[in-house]
Order: structure tokens, then C-alpha cells, then sequence
């Protein structure tokens, strides 16, 4: 009678080792495509954290199909250091050429993207320029109308002014009830 094997040999435990540094690899060019973007696109801080979170998500579900599939379900804390090695083996090898040159092609797409859609932005500009100089007077009216207008505030609403002091432009704020 065959018993069920509940540990994984030593030959195993290479192969898996070795499969788990070769998951860090496309982990590496996932972020340097993220990292690429974000040099191209700058933003705030928000986002480029709201990026790290998926990229870590993203690595954490990569483990997770890694050792379902492979591993019979099993979760080792070497998978974890191997696809850390792979990762810092891509990052120090290819990832040095891989930015510029991922950068490069980027701004190129983006270009062309750019010199594609710029008679459509003008053509967008020809239209609305007119029809703000014809209707602009009806922004100006939509602006007056507040949406908080039935708050006591709004009634009462206090504008700051300021006083200039001295040469080098420091003010004194000055609070004046609008009427």
C-alpha cells in the first residue's frame, strides 16, 4: 500500500527553488514598467502608493498561483527568497538597460499618440473657443448660483483682504463681512 508523501525531496526543493527565482524575473519587468510610467507620468504621492500596494498585491497573488500550482498547495518562505533573488538578480542585471530603454520606447508611443490626437484636441479648441467667447457669460451665472446658498454661512460669508506692511510684502489678514 502507497502512502501519501507529505514532504518534498531535496531535488524537489531545488527545482521549486529555482522556478521560484525565475518567478522574480517577469516580477522585475512588471515593476520596471510601472517605474517607467511613473517617470513619464509624473503624479502625486496617493497614487504612486496606491501603485507600490498593487505591484505588492500583485507579487503576493504571483506566490500564491506559484505555490498552488507548483508546490501542491504548500507555502515555503524560500519561494518568498526566491522570487526576492530573481527580483534583485533582474533588477541588477537586465534593469539597469531595461529602464532607458523601456522609457524610450514609451515616449515614443506616447508621441505618436500625442501627434495623432493633436488635430482632434485643436479641432476640439476651434469649436469651444467661439462658443465661450458666444455662452461664456452663462458660466459666469451658473458660478454665482452656490450650492450651499441655504447655509446661514454662505449669507454671512466673511472675505479675507490683505494689507501690505513694508517692502518685503507682509500682509495683515483682514476679515470684512461681504454684503
Amino acid at each position: 500500500m502507497m502512502q501519501l508523501e507529505t514532504f518534498f525531496t531535496v531535488p524537489e526543493q531545488t527545482r521549486l527553488l529555482i522556478f521560484a527565482v525565475l518567478l522574480g524575473i517577469p516580477l522585475g519587468v512588471v515593476f520596471d514598467v510601472l517605474r517607467t510610467l511613473r517617470l513619464l507620468l509624473p503624479h502625486g504621492k496617493l497614487a504612486a502608493a496606491l501603485e507600490d500596494v498593487a505591484f505588492l498585491l500583485l507579487w503576493a497573488g504571483a506566490l500564491l498561483c506559484f505555490s498552488t500550482v507548483l508546490a501542491r498547495g504548500e507555502f515555503r518562505g524560500y519561494y518568498v527568497m526566491g522570487s526576492v533573488l530573481g527580483f534583485l538578480l533582474y533588477r541588477c542585471t537586465l534593469g539597469c538597460v531595461t529602464v532607458p530603454l523601456l522609457g524610450r520606447v514609451l515616449a515614443g508611443i506616447f508621441g505618436s499618440l500625442r501627434r495623432l490626437f493633436r488635430p482632434l484636441f485643436h479641432g476640439v479648441v476651434r469649436i469651444c473657443t467661439p462658443l465661450h467667447r458666444k455662452f461664456g457669460h452663462f458660466a459666469k451665472l451658473f458660478r454665482k448660483a452656490s450650492f450651499f446658498s441655504h447655509l446661514p454661512l454662505q449669507r454671512d460669508r466673511m472675505v479675507a483682504q490683505t494689507r501690505h506692511l513694508g517692502p518685503l510684502g507682509l500682509g495683515q489678514i483682514l476679515l470684512v463681512r461681504s454684503e
